[in-house]
């Protein structure tokens, strides 16, 4: 697993700082994560599973020096104004679409879940689609496209 353009590399206070400032208490795979990489576009992108077949376009940089759209300004808009998720789901990627990956920062594997926009005007109840799946294990699903 590779991570193309990631941005600026983290600190453990850059990370709580961030964890401060949000008010979300990382679990330790998030945190090994940001730590390692910092977004980026993965190699390889392809997440399929019994119920979701998706490409991961980007993973989201916790902070950035280079103006990109982060995390945490994802968490601002996506969680604090537009309530789309529970408090304790944290933004990481996004697929094709446009659609997000949350953590499950309540969990101590980073439980994984994906938010599908499509039903968000009908059915709200099938917007968030839990993927049974903490980080590490989701990146290391990721595979080459076919």
């Amino acid at each position: 697993m590779i991570f193309i353009n990631s941005d600026v590399s983290l600190s453990p206070d850059d990370i709580l700082r961030v964890e401060e400032e949000t008010g979300v208490r990382f679990p330790d795979p998030l945190r090994r994560y940001y730590l390692r990489w910092n977004g980026g576009e993965p190699e390889p992108y392809v997440f399929e599973n019994e119920s979701l077949d998706t490409v991961v376009s980007e993973f989201l940089p916790l902070i950035s020096h280079s103006r990109r759209n982060t995390a945490v300004d994802a968490y601002r808009k996506l969680i604090l104004e537009k309530a789309l998720a529970p408090k304790n789901f944290f933004p990481f990627a996004v697929d094709g679409g446009g659609d997000y990956f949350f953590a499950d920062c309540d969990t101590p594997a980073a439980i994984v879940s994906f938010f599908q926009g499509d039903y968000w005007s009908s059915d709200r109840s099938k917007c968030l689609l839990d993927l049974s799946l903490g980080i590490e294990q989701f990146i290391s699903c990721l595979k080459a496209e076919s």
